[in-house]
């Protein structure tokens, strides 16, 4: 009979629900899962539902909706200040990261005496935590003629500069906030080095055949095929200095000292993440503080959507065409 299991065959038993391939794999990973959504999603979702409220640092007063949001982006002439600060900032911060970490990746990546020693010595540096790194620059940019800035100025007979406390050029402040990046090149000509050497030498001695200078092997060969390394150090970079805190709240520490300020004179040192601190702790204003995070969040997203917009006319990915 047509209906009846042909000799040999037998009906294939009905797994459990439990132990099928896919819902296994939920369940191991399950300890992670709730880990995010403890730790990550739900802490998320409570601060946008602050950022819409009136709230301090124990309770919610009430509900305001976007208020806060339209306040700080049409009435808030202090963030418009550190907007303009921050645009500063991270342009000059991001150049000085990238243009630099390439220039000493390139230097140190000929082969000579002890160059593992300098690779060293310049990457060590940038293991130091943010707060030492802020008070150490505290004195390396100290007013008079004791800072070590003012010192080396001294050198082509400049007079000394008051870099955080001078009231009457506060974005002098600025301009050392933005030196201080010099400091922390390590990491990224770590990075270069690494992509420095993943290119074949077979492509600098064809080149080197064909004629090229060291400037047309720069543009022509080692620029291209960096160039995915360049657009991985020039979104952390970016990152990383809108979400700049110690060195600037440090600064406004002793530039700031007479009006008390921890933004610094006329808000000069203000950031995204400094002026976040100051609403919600030190004016207890949580809703208006968890608004600006978002901002921040928002800021952020854009300016990364952004690079790697123009990025993918010049960057080109193994062997693929670039758009």
């Amino acid at each position: 009979m047509s209906s009846m299991v042909s000799a040999g065959q037998r009906p294939r038993p009905k797994r459990r629900w439990w132990r099928r391939e896919g819902v296994q794999g939920y369940l191991y990973i399950s300890p992670w899962l709730l880990g995010f959504l403890m730790f990550g999603v739900a802490p998320l979702i409570a601060a946008f539902m602050t950022s819409l409220s009136k709230a301090n640092v124990f309770r919610t007063i009430r509900f305001v909706g976007t208020d806060n949001y339209e306040k700080i982006l049409t009435d808030d002439p202090v963030f418009a200040t550190i907007a303009g600060n921050m645009l500063i900032y991270v342009i000059g911060s991001t150049v000085i990261s990238i243009g630099l970490g390439l220039a000493l990746a390139l230097l140190l990546y000929k082969d000579f005496r002890g160059n593992h020693v300098f690779r060293t010595l310049i990457y060590v540096p940038s293991l130091l935590v943010g707060i030492a790194t802020a008070y150490l620059f505290k004195q390396v940019f100290r007013g008079g003629e004791v800072g070590l800035a003012n010192m080396f100025l001294s050198l082509f007979g400049t007079e000394p500069v008051n870099w955080l406390g001078d009231s009457e050029k506060p974005w002098l402040a600025l301009v050392a906030l933005i030196l201080v990046n010099v400091w922390f090149t390590g990491g990224t000509m770590l990075i270069f080095l690494a992509g420095l050497k993943g290119i074949p030498a077979s492509y600098f001695e064809a080149a080197r055949v064909d004629g090229a200078g060291p400037w047309q092997m720069f543009r022509k060969v080692t620029l291209p095929l960096l160039s995915p390394v360049v657009v991985f150090n020039t979104v952390m970079a970016l990152i990383g200095h809108i979400q700049v805190f110690e060195t600037p709240l440090a600064f406004a520490n002793n530039g700031g000292v007479a009006t008390g300020n921890p933004l610094g004179y006329e808000n000069s040192l203000g950031t995204f993440v400094t002026y976040l601190y100051v609403k919600g702790f030190v004016y207890q204003d949580m809703g208006y503080a968890s608004a600006l995070a978002f901002i921040m969040f928002a800021a952020t997203l854009v300016l990364t959507g952004l690079v790697l917009w123009l990025a993918r006319r010049f960057t080109a990915y193994g062997d693929a065409d670039q758009n």
